[in-house]
């Protein structure tokens, strides 16, 4: 008998009563399909069904925080001004 294997992604499940942000993009070619594909996944993967103005926020906060080289520049840039003063 085939065991069943249980697929997991990196995204975690979205709290859906976060508030909404307004996302405009455009995405072509390998790109936009990834997203599709992804999108289809992660309802599968969760059977949580979301829109793709649910998803990108989260998947950009999720990638964001995971991001140790973006949090030791922001832990040091605190205080520093866009201009460099």
């Amino acid at each position: 008998m085939a065991r069943e294997t249980k697929t997991t992604l990196a995204l975690p499940k979205i709290d859906l009563e976060e508030k909404a942000l307004d996302v405009r993009l455009r995405l072509k070619g390998k790109a936009a399909v990834d997203l599709a594909d992804y999108l289809r996944a992660y309802v599968e993967t969760n059977g949580q069904p979301v829109e793709l103005d649910q998803l990108v926020p989260h998947m950009l906060a999720t990638f964001i925080d995971a991001d140790r080289g973006f949090q030791t520049w922001r832990k040091s840039a605190v205080g520093k001004t866009l201009s460099g003063a």
